[in-house]
């Protein structure tokens, strides 16, 4: 067995659960209320009291920026939109990354970072459409030709 979930330890599991199941959209899998909580895809949340008591230490720091949780959609306009008017904090705004995609990040109610990205098929699409060969695209995102080839056919450009 191997790696499982990535846990995120928060003050208040209910108010955190709204941000990641009503805005960003992730599946509860396992759900042991006010404690702790868990997301299809491994991604975990628990209580700040609990972990604190696991690791028999309350010594637990918020907003060490040295961990981003990452997520990708076709539409990250309308959702900066939604994180503003929810009142969270924008560590930057839209803007496009080396290798063309269009991210943003906020901190969530306990100061982690979550970085929403343009989903990396769109992207992909994107530049083709602007113009840019097969070739150019995976010059500029890292990817290999035939990936960007693979990746424009099922999209069908």
């Amino acid at each position: 067995m191997g790696f499982k979930s990535t846990i995120l330890v928060v003050e208040d599991v209910v108010r955190s659960r709204m941000l990641y199941e009503d805005i960003l959209g992730c599946k509860v899998e396992a759900d042991f209320g006010i404690y702790n909580l868990g997301f299809s895809g491994g991604f975990a949340l628990y209580a700040k009291s609990l972990f604190a008591e696991l690791i028999n230490s309350n010594d637990i720091v918020f907003k060490a920026q040295n961990l981003a949780v990452y997520f990708e959609f076709d539409d990250i306009h309308s959702l900066r939109d939604k994180i503003i008017a929810n009142g969270f904090e924008l560590l930057h705004d839209i803007q496009e990354q080396p290798w063309g995609q269009l991210v943003f990040r906020f901190y969530d109610y306990d100061k982690h970072i979550v970085e929403i990205a343009e989903d990396m098929d769109t992207v992909l699409v994107n530049m083709y459409k602007s113009g840019m060969s097969e070739s150019m695209i995976a010059n500029k995102t890292g990817y290999t030709e035939e990936d960007v080839t693979k990746t424009l056919r099922s999209k069908d450009r």
